[in-house]
């Protein structure tokens, strides 16, 4: 594998290649991310029909990432695949949302211990999806530069990268939804977006952490580094990870929270497809540091 033009250009050798590609890394943290964003989704107010839409989203893209890494996938993804299916195969229709009181009747009244196994099949696969995407980090390569071990650092980058493209993706649609359904209660789109604030401090407090662990390979970058590579490695990608990817988020999230709280669905949706744009840029970049040798 030939060097990539910031390693050239900073006169060092590059970190490890992603192992299985930058795209299965985004593929399996975002169909975690969903699935764990979801639970914070009241299915009898929203109904069944989001939840399956989203759900379905996630198994497409575990599809996707077993392709890209050529069957090579972990079992842990495996099983949030089979349990979103199995999910929702059991999530039974809402009454008052999908189904009318009489509909209902006709179908013998509530459902609620199928309710239950289907919520708990969701967070079964919320948790798989989760432990998948940490056990990537812990299989990932040695990086250089982290004084002491380097696994916590990374599985910590990459779990909160997880919930951070989930709640981002399942805020957008879920505002989407609203424009559909304008009757729904604003109460869980006001949640998914206090979710969505919160991971995005979690996350810049991970990409911070890790770069405090790897301070050896930043002392080293700074001095092989000549103008020319600060300008293009740190001078761009580096503030484009940090503003676009973080930065421009949180403010839009907070727009987007002054927004719902006004009830302005239009504008709320129409600032959270901006945000998931940005993080999905921001992790991107994230992945492609990360095959330089840099968690961020």
């Amino acid at each position: 594998m030939s060097p990539s033009l910031p390693a050239l250009v900073l006169g060092v050798p590059a970190g490890p290649p992603l192992e299985f590609g930058a795209f299965y890394y985004i593929a399996t943290a975002l169909a975690a991310g969903v699935a764990a964003a979801l639970l914070f989704v009241p299915v009898e107010a929203i109904g069944r029909r989001f939840s399956v839409l989203l759900s379905l989203v996630a198994v497409v893209f575990l599809a996707l990432a077993v392709a890209s890494s050529a069957l090579q996938v972990g079992y842990l993804h495996v099983a949030v695949a089979a349990l979103l299916i199995a999910y929702n195969v059991l999530l039974p229709a809402q009454a008052g949302v999908d189904l009318s009181p009489r509909r209902e009747a006709l179908g013998g009244g509530p459902r609620s211990a199928l309710a239950a196994l289907a919520k708990s099949v969701l967070l079964a696969a919320a948790a798989c999806g989760l432990a998948g995407v940490a056990a990537d980090a812990w299989a990932y390569p040695r990086l250089p530069g982290f004084a002491g071990a380097q696994a916590p650092w990374l599985a910590a980058a990459f779990v909160t990268s997880s919930l951070l493209l989930g709640s981002s993706l399942v805020a957008m649609v879920l505002g989407h939804w609203h424009l559909v359904v304008p009757r729904l209660s604003f109460a869980p789109l006001a949640r998914l977006t206090a979710l969505l604030l919160v991971t995005l401090v979690l996350r810049a407090a991970a990409a911070g952490g890790a770069a405090w662990a790897q301070g050896e390979r930043w002392s080293s970058l700074a001095s092989l580094s000549d103008p020319g590579g600060s300008l293009l490695v740190q001078g761009v990608f580096l503030p484009a990870r940090g503003l676009v990817g973080l930065a421009a988020p949180a403010v839009l999230g907070w727009m987007t929270w002054r927004c719902v709280k006004i009830r302005s669905n239009q504008s709320a949706t129409g600032i959270l497809y901006v945000v998931v744009v940005f993080v999905l840029i921001g992790e991107i970049i994230a992945k492609h540091l990360l095959a330089e040798g840099l968690v961020v």
